[in-house]
């Protein structure tokens, strides 16, 4: 009998992709898998790429790992919600070799350790079988979108923003340096606001607020622990949302972001929610209005965002 399969999917152009595959291979081989890289010259590529082997080749694929950070967790995430809509399910597996690594970090899947981490994939195997939570939204533009760990709105999006445009740094260090940025010229904005929380009860809100994120798992820009509570097995999201603060109070408000000692501050609100509708004030949004989700630009504000429950097998 021929062995099943686990995809390993991997952006081909990256150095540190390249090397965690071809190590993952000989532990995933060696338990009994046939490993089978999968890459492509660029991301629009690999997904479609990735979606047509898996619908071609369903039932000899054990398993899906992401070999990258949180941008080819995205990536592959859409390919396989794509198919769970159609009835089609495979398990998600991670192996750490890229930027940010909020979904490795929250998991406790072991950085910079391929050899750890491509074990964990095969115990998970053999496990009795584990889902999380994703949470999908879609913007203005009409594109639909799962994120594993949180959906930025606010300036943490625009901080996202401007840290993919830095690519020769580590993501938490972009992200700290893009927020210094972004604090100079920095501005609350307005939302209209709409959540619905875990007994179905409806909320409607006018905030000006500087951070506002929809959480799954804890941190985001590898490493802000915005959300230390967070539990993407619970059915429910975590709204995160910072007062209007200046650059000084939110240079002080930082530290405590990444120690995740922050939700007693007055300026720090965190509310469950299963559905929400972000839109911000100003007609038309100003073109930096966007969501993102797991670090990737997902599309223009509004946005609706609706928890998914239990929508993928993970083997973290």
């Amino acid at each position: 009998m021929s062995r099943r399969e686990i995809l390993l999917v991997h952006n081909g152009a990256s150095l540190v992709g390249r090397n965690a595959c071809e190590r993952a291979v000989g532990i995933l081989r060696a338990g009994g898998y046939d490993p089978r890289p999968l890459s492509a010259a660029t991301a629009q590529a690999l997904s479609r790429n990735l979606t047509a082997t898996l619908r071609n080749a369903s039932t000899r694929i054990a398993a899906v790992v992401a070999v990258g950070g949180d941008g080819m967790v995205h990536l592959v995430l859409q390919s396989l919600n794509r198919l769970r809509e159609q009835g089609v399910e495979f398990p998600f597996g991670l192996i750490p070799a890229g930027s940010g690594n909020d979904l490795a970090r929250f998991h406790g899947v072991p950085v910079g350790d391929v050899e750890r981490a491509a074990g964990r994939v095969l115990r998970g195997l053999e496990s009795p079988e584990r889902s999380m939570d994703l949470v999908q939204v879609t913007c203005a533009d009409g594109s639909h979108h799962v994120c594993a760990t949180a959906v930025c709105l606010g300036l943490d999006a625009r901080v996202n923003a401007r840290a993919n445009r830095w690519s020769s740094v580590t993501r938490s260090v972009k992200y700290v340096a893009a927020l210094a940025v972004e604090a100079i010229s920095m501005r609350a904005r307005r939302y209209d606001l709409s959540w619905t929380g875990p007994d179905g009860a409806c909320h409607v809100s006018d905030r000006t607020l500087t951070f506002l994120a929809l959480t799954n798992t804890s941190s985001i820009g590898g490493g802000l622990t915005i959300v230390p509570r967070a539990d993407p097995t619970d059915g429910s999201g975590e709204l995160f949302m910072v007062s209007d603060v200046g650059a000084l109070r939110l240079a002080w408000l930082f530290p405590r972001l990444f120690l995740g000692t922050h939700e007693s501050l007055r300026e720090v609100t965190v509310v469950p929610a299963t559905a929400a509708t972000v839109a911000a004030h100003g007609i038309p949004s100003e073109p930096r209005d966007a969501a993102y989700g797991d670090g990737e630009r997902l599309g223009p504000l509004p946005a609706s965002l609706k928890v998914l429950p239990a929508a993928v097998r993970v083997l973290l």
